[in-house]
């Protein structure tokens, strides 16, 4: 499993996760990135497939200033441990070459799956989020990596 930048040629990707309910009810509408509110998003190659996508976006939970951890995998892709290598894969990524202080995770009070994802990737519960969403948090000093 690898990732690459998500490019517009992936409209094919983001229209195949929109069309599965079971995708897209936990992931919602993606933000389109602007200067204001930049975003990283990555497609999730499992050999020659882009099987879903994973990145960050600028979050409106909190006070908007964090980025937030999002991912997303066609049906046929889940439960092969691809959500949860991306999303570290990610982090990593965010907190050695971007340089965040911490990522946060907006997930819904349903969404048992992706709690034990943010669990196993070391994210703690913060606070509640919007309506039915709990904020999970991870720290930078605390993926193992000391201030710059």
């Amino acid at each position: 499993m690898d990732l690459r930048p998500l490019s517009p040629s992936d409209d094919e990707l983001l229209s195949s996760l929109e069309q599965q309910d079971d995708v897209w009810e936990f992931i919602g509408i993606l933000p389109l990135p602007d200067e204001e509110d930049p975003h990283h998003l990555f497609a999730i190659i499992d050999g020659q497939a882009s099987v879903g996508v994973a990145g960050l976006a600028r979050s409106r939970a909190l006070d908007g200033t964090d980025f937030e951890l999002l991912c997303a995998l066609r049906s046929e892709a889940q439960g092969r441990g691809f959500a949860k290598q991306a999303c570290k894969l990610v982090m990593a990524w965010a907190f050695d070459t971007v340089k965040l202080e911490r990522i946060i995770a907006c997930i819904g009070d349903g969404n048992d799956g992706a709690r034990s994802i943010a669990t196993k990737l070391g994210m703690t519960a913060l606070c509640s989020g919007p309506p039915g969403t709990t904020v999970y948090v991870k720290h930078r000093e605390e993926s193992g990596l000391t201030r710059a």
